[in-house]
C-alpha cells in the first residue's frame, strides 16, 4: 500500500506510531476566497481587527461557513498482504459543527469545536485519487471569548490492517510498583484469533524493561486485553521529576491452526515476543497495527482531606486557568508556543494547569506529562442554559456524553491529568431540578476512569450549601474564598479548591497615579483603555492575589487555586466589554470629552480593547509584574521585583509610590543613593510598600536580605528617549519550527526605555518568513500577520516561521525611524 502524504514523526499518548500528518496542501475556501493552507490554520486570526465588533470577539471574525479539501492518492490496491486495509483520519479540533465527506459520502460529524474525533474513511476509498472534504458551520455568538474559526489543530491520517488497536484503545492504571494495561481491539467483521504483545520501554530508550504478550481465542469489537506488569524500580512521575514510560502494543492476528485458549504469557524486565505457532498461529499471522504507543506515568494519588498527595507528597495546586489561543497565533496549536508558555509558568512556580473550558489539544497534555504540571481537563462553560444563542447548550442533550466519554478516553493516560472538570458557572446551580445533569456527568467520570475524581467550577454562594455540592467529587469555587471556612464547617472531610481565583486586571508597563486603594473600585483612570499595573485592581467579583492567598492560608484544607489568568487571551476585555453608552463610566475627562462626542456621533464608544487584562503574562509573552508577585509566593527562588519604571517626565516633585514584590526576610530601598528605609516581611507577605516616594530622575535600587545576608538586589534608571533598537533570539525554543524574537528599545547607553512606543518595521532575509508580530497592548488593532507593530512600553515580538526544508541563515531586521536598528541572525 502506498499513500502519498507527508510524514510527521512526534511522540503522542496512546496513538499508533504508524500514523502520519495530514496536514500540508488543503485548498480552503469561505465567502468567495479560496487559498491553499497547511494546518492546523485558524480563519478568525488571519483577518484585520475591526473595532465595531464586541470586545468578547477579540475584534476578529472567526464566525462563518468554510471548507477544507485534500486528495488523498491510493497508489496501490487498497488490500494488502495480510489483510484489508482501514483508512482513518483522526482530527485534533475543528471549530465547529464539522462534517468529514470522501468521495462525496458524508463520513462522519461532530459539532463541537474542542473534541477531538475520528473518521473511518475505509468504506468509501478507492485507488487513485479520493477527495476528503471538511466543512464547518462556525456561528456567531457561540462563545464568550475567543474561539477561532477553522480546523485549528492537527489532522492525522492512519492506514492500517483490519485488526487492531482501537481508537483511543489503551488505558493504563498505576498502583505501587504494578500497572495495568487494559487493551480494546477492533476487529475485521469475522472472529480471528491472534496475539497481543506489549513491551515497555523508557520513554527515550530502546532497552525493553517490562513484557507481556496474551493469547486471543476470538477478536471482536468488544474485545478488551487486560495486561499487568512488575515495574518495580522504574522512576516515579512527580510535578519535579516527571518520568515517563512507553507501551508499545502489537496485535498479531491469524487462522488458528487448532483451538486453544486464551492466556498470558508475562515477562518482566526482559525482551523477544514468542512464535505465533507457539500460540497456534499460522505463519502467516502479521502485526496488525506496525505499533500502538501509549505513553505513562508511574503515580499514586491520593486525594485526602487536607491535600492532593502524589506518592505520599502533599502537592498543593499552585495553578493557571488558560484559555486555548497562544495569542498572535490564535486558535492555531503550535507545539514550541505551547511549550514557550509552560515553561514561563513553570519558572513562576506554577504546577498545575486548567483548561478552561474545554478539553485542550492532545499536545498540551503531553506537554504537561514532560514538564512537570497536573492538570484539571474541563469539559464545558454551559450545559443545558444558555451563556450565548449559539453556544454548547444547544449541543448538550444529543452530545454532552459523547463529548465527555471522547474526552476521557483520549486523556486517561496522561499522568499529568489529576481531576475532571465537569463544568464551569452553568445556570443550573440555580435549580435544584436540574441537579441530576452534575450527577450524570460525574457518574460517566467514574465508570469511564474510576481512578480519578470530578470537580466543577461554581459561582453561586447558594449552590454550595445546596445538594449540589455532592454532585461532584471536589467543590470548586470561583471566587469565593470567604467562603472556604463556612463550606468546610459545614461539609468535614469534602474537599474543595479555589477553581477560579484573582481576576486581578492590569496592563504591562502601565501605572496610574494616585493609587487607588478599593480593588474593585470604578475609578479606574481609564486613560486609553489600559488599567494601572499596580495589581491593586480587580472585577467586582474578583480579589487582588493577596486576598486570596489570605483566605488560603486561613484554611489549610484548601487543595490549592487556579488563578484567572496564566496569559492574557483574545476576547473577554474586561473592564472594557461593558456598556460603554453611560458616560459615567468615563473618569479621565480628555476620554471622557472624547467618548461624550463619539456618543453623540454613533450611540456608542467604539472600544478599541481585543484583548484580556487578566493574565499574569500578556499576550505577546511579556511577564507583568504580577509574575514576580506570584513567583515570590510559589517558587523556591529569591524573587526581589521593583515597581515601576523610573521615567517620569512631568512628574518631578510628585509622589510616586515604590513597591517591591519579593520574598526576602527584609527591604532596603534607595532613591538616588539615599535610604528610603529598611521594611521587614511579614510572613506570607510578598508586597512592601514606599508609598510616600518623591520621583526625580536618576535611579531606584532595591536590597533584599535573608538570614543577615544581602541575596538579591535590583536597580531601576530613568533612561533618556529611545536610541536603538535590541533584538534577542529566546533560548530554547523553534528547532526547525518557529522563533520568538524579543525587542528592546533602549536609550543611547543601551538602558532600556519602559515607555517608549515607536513603530517597528520588520525584514526578512533568507529561509525564514514573520508569522506574527504583536507588543502585549490590548487596545492595538495592527493584524498579526504584518511586518510592522508599534512597540509597546519599549518591547515588541516578533514571530519567525522557517521555510520547510530549508537551511541557511534568516538575518531579521528592525527598523524605526530615528532609531538605530536592529538586527539577529538565525542558523536554521
Amino acid at each position: 500500500m502506498a499513500v502519498m502524504m507527508s510524514a510527521f514523526s512526534f511522540l503522542l499518548t496512546a496513538q499508533p506510531a504508524a500514523r502520519v500528518s495530514f496536514n500540508e496542501g488543503w485548498t480552503f475556501s469561505k465567502d468567495g476566497v479560496t487559498k491553499v493552507v497547511d494546518l492546523p490554520h485558524d480563519w478568525g486570526v488571519d483577518g484585520p481587527f475591526d473595532i465595531n465588533y464586541p470586545g468578547e470577539t477579540g475584534k476578529l471574525a472567526w464566525w462563518g461557513k468554510a471548507e477544507y479539501t485534500k486528495t488523498l492518492t491510493v497508489a496501490e490496491p487498497v488490500e494488502a498482504a495480510e489483510g484489508p486495509l482501514r483508512y482513518f483520519l483522526d482530527i485534533d479540533g475543528a471549530m465547529s459543527w464539522a462534517k468529514v465527506y470522501c468521495n462525496g459520502n458524508l463520513v462522519t460529524e461532530w459539532p463541537y469545536g474542542y473534541a477531538s474525533f475520528r473518521a473511518d474513511l475505509t468504506p468509501y476509498i478507492k485507488v487513485g485519487d479520493n477527495e476528503i472534504k471538511i466543512t464547518l458551520d462556525n456561528p456567531e455568538e457561540s462563545s464568550r471569548w475567543y474561539p477561532g474559526g477553522g480546523i485549528y489543530r492537527n489532522v492525522w491520517l492512519t492506514a492500517a490492517p483490519d485488526i487492531g488497536v482501537a481508537h483511543w484503545g489503551t488505558y493504563m492504571t498505576t498502583k505501587g510498583n504494578k500497572a495495568t494495561l487494559q487493551i480494546s481491539l477492533r476487529d475485521s467483521g469475522e472472529p480471528v484469533k491472534g496475539i497481543v504483545r506489549t513491551e515497555i520501554f523508557e520513554y527515550e530508550g530502546n532497552t525493553v524493561i517490562a513484557f507481556a504478550e496474551t493469547l486471543v481465542e476470538s477478536i471482536t469489537d468488544s474485545t478488551i486485553v487486560t495486561q499487568e506488569f512488575d515495574l518495580t524500580g522504574a522512576a516515579r512521575w512527580s510535578p519535579e521529576h516527571p518520568s515517563l514510560y512507553r507501551a508499545i502494543t502489537t496485535v498479531f492476528a491469524g487462522q488458528p491452526l487448532e483451538p486453544g485458549r486464551v492466556h498470558s504469557r508475562v515477562a518482566p524486565r526482559q525482551g523477544s515476543g514468542l512464535a505465533a505457532a507457539e500460540y497456534g498461529l499460522s505463519s502467516t499471522a502479521a502485526p496488525a497495527d506496525e505499533e500502538y504507543v501509549t505513553i505513562f506515568g508511574l503515580r499514586d494519588i491520593e486525594y485526602r482531606e487536607d491535600g492532593i498527595y502524589i506518592d505520599g507528597v502533599k502537592t498543593f495546586l499552585k495553578g493557571v486557568c488558560l484559555h486555548h489561543d497562544a495569542g498572535a497565533l490564535g486558535a492555531v496549536w503550535n507545539n514550541t508556543a505551547w511549550e514557550r508558555r509552560l515553561k514561563m509558568l513553570k519558572e513562576m512556580g506554577c504546577n498545575a494547569i486548567r483548561t478552561s473550558h474545554n478539553p485542550p489539544a492532545p499536545e498540551l497534555l503531553d506537554l504537561c506529562d514532560r514538564m512537570g504540571f497536573v492538570v484539571m481537563d474541563e469539559l464545558t462553560d454551559t450545559w443545558t442554559i444558555p451563556k450565548k444563542p449559539n453556544g454548547y447548550a444547544l449541543l448538550f442533550n444529543d452530545w454532552a456524553d459523547k463529548d465527555l466519554v471522547a474526552m476521557i478516553h483520549r486523556d486517561r493516560n496522561h499522568p499529568s491529568v489529576i481531576l475532571w472538570s465537569i463544568g464551569n458557572e452553568t445556570g443550573e446551580q440555580g435549580y435544584p431540578d436540574l441537579y441530576h445533569i452534575p450527577a450524570h456527568l460525574t457518574e460517566i467520570c467514574h465508570t469511564e476512569d474510576p481512578t480519578r475524581l470530578t470537580t466543577f467550577g461554581s459561582d453561586n454562594p447558594w449552590a454550595s450549601e445546596q445538594e449540589f455540592r455532592n454532585t461532584m467529587d471536589i467543590y470548586g469555587f470561583n471566587y469565593k474564598p470567604h467562603l472556604y471556612s463556612k463550606f468546610h464547617e459545614a461539609n468535614p472531610g469534602k474537599l474543595y479548591l479555589g477553581s477560579e481565583t484573582a481576576s486581578t486586571i492590569s496592563t504591562r508597563g502601565v501605572y496610574f497615579f494616585p493609587i487607588e486603594e478599593d480593588p474593585r473600585g470604578k475609578e479606574f483612570s481609564e486613560k486609553d483603555f489600559q488599567v494601572s499595573s499596580y495589581d491593586l485592581h480587580t472585577v467586582p467579583w474578583g480579589q487582588i492575589p493577596e486576598q486570596e492567598w489570605e483566605l488560603e492560608d486561613a484554611n489549610p484544607t484548601c487543595l490549592g487555586e487556579f488563578v484567572w489568568t496564566g496569559y492574557d487571551y483574545l476576547g473577554e476585555p474586561t473592564p472594557y466589554n461593558r456598556d460603554l453608552t453611560i458616560l459615567t463610566n468615563f473618569h479621565d475627562p480628555e476620554t471622557k470629552a472624547k467618548a461624550e462626542k463619539e456618543i453623540a456621533e454613533k450611540g456608542v464608544v467604539s472600544t478599541p480593547s481585543r484583548s484580556s487584562y487578566f493574565g499574569i503574562i500578556d499576550l505577546a509573552g511579556f511577564p507583568k509584574d504580577r509574575y514576580w508577585l506570584y513567583q515570590a509566593r510559589w517558587s523556591d527562588k529569591t524573587v526581589l521585583h521593583v515597581l515601576p519604571h523610573w521615567n517620569w517626565e512631568g512628574r518631578e516633585g510628585e509622589v510616586t509610590p515604590v513597591h517591591v514584590y519579593t520574598n526576602c526576610d527584609k527591604v532596603e530601598l534607595f532613591v538616588n543613593g539615599e535610604s528610603k528605609g529598611t521594611l521587614d516581611r511579614a510572613d506570607k507577605q510578598y508586597r512592601l510598600r514606599w508609598d510616600d516616594v518623591v520621583y526625580q530622575p536618576g535611579k531606584i535600587e532595591a536590597i533584599g536580605w535573608k538570614d543577615g545576608k544581602k541575596v538579591a538586589s535590583e536597580t531601576v534608571k530613568t533612561a533618556g528617549p529611545a536610541s536603538k533598537i535590541k533584538m534577542s533570539l529566546e533560548k530554547g525554543f523553534g528547532v526547525g519550527d518557529i522563533y520568538y524574537i524579543d525587542v528592546k528599545l533602549t536609550d543611547k547607553k543601551g538602558i532600556f526605555n519602559p515607555r517608549a512606543c515607536d513603530e517597528l518595521k520588520f525584514c526578512v532575509k533568507g529561509p525564514g518568513e514573520i508569522l506574527a508580530v504583536d507588543a502585549g497592548d490590548p487596545t492595538c488593532l495592527t493584524p498579526f500577520h504584518s511586518d510592522k507593530i508599534k512597540a509597546f512600553n519599549g518591547l515588541a515580538s516578533v514571530i519567525i516561521k522557517t521555510k520547510p526544508g530549508s537551511k541557511g541563515k534568516i538575518i531579521v531586521t528592525a527598523t524605526s525611524e530615528g532609531l538605530k536598528k536592529g538586527k539577529i541572525r538565525i542558523k536554521v
